[in-house]
């Protein structure tokens, strides 16, 4: 991760950024896996105004990267279901080290809050990603987006051992 990358706890005048990374990774890093109808309904869910409810519910942390001045990245962690909600990096700054960046700052954030694991719903296109960090798939998935679209993912998790 380059000095010009800095991690934090997101901010309520991020919204709008994480927003932005959050819709262009799945526009179109997820469009590699997933068909159209999945893709609209996908991004119909997306609100700047959610990432306020995040960050107001003490259960959960978001926190972005904050890259070249720009937020081009966050995760979302529920404590309380020791699962990985959301991380995504946006498309444009893709192989600089922003997703291992985050997903070890959200393992360290699981563990200080006193998790022995963090599982995951991994889309399609990140499953690999998730495997190379150590992740283990534990079977084949399908979120429903709404009432007439689902998404198939891998449920995945990494137990953490001391």
């Amino acid at each position: 991760m380059s000095l010009i990358t800095h991690l934090r706890p997101a901010r309520a005048e991020d919204c709008e950024h994480i927003f932005n990374a959050h819709e262009y990774a799945v526009r179109y890093t997820c469009a590699r896996n997933y068909d159209n109808a999945v893709l609209a309904a996908w991004l119909k869910l997306l609100d700047p105004a959610a990432y306020l409810d995040t960050m107001a519910d003490p259960d959960k942390r978001l926190w972005v990267a904050d890259y070249k001045g720009h937020i081009q990245g966050f995760f979302q962690l529920d404590v309380r279901e020791a699962q990985l909600d959301a991380l995504y990096v946006h498309p444009f700054v893709h192989n600089q080290g922003l997703g291992t960046a985050l997903l070890q700052r959200a393992e360290e954030v699981a563990r200080q809050s006193g998790l022995g694991l963090v599982k995951l719903y991994a889309s399609l296109n990140s499953v690999g990603f998730y495997q190379l960090n150590g992740y283990e798939s534990l079977g084949t998935a399908a979120l429903p987006l709404n009432t007439e679209v689902t998404v198939e993912c891998e449920l995945m998790r990494k137990f953490f051992w001391d």
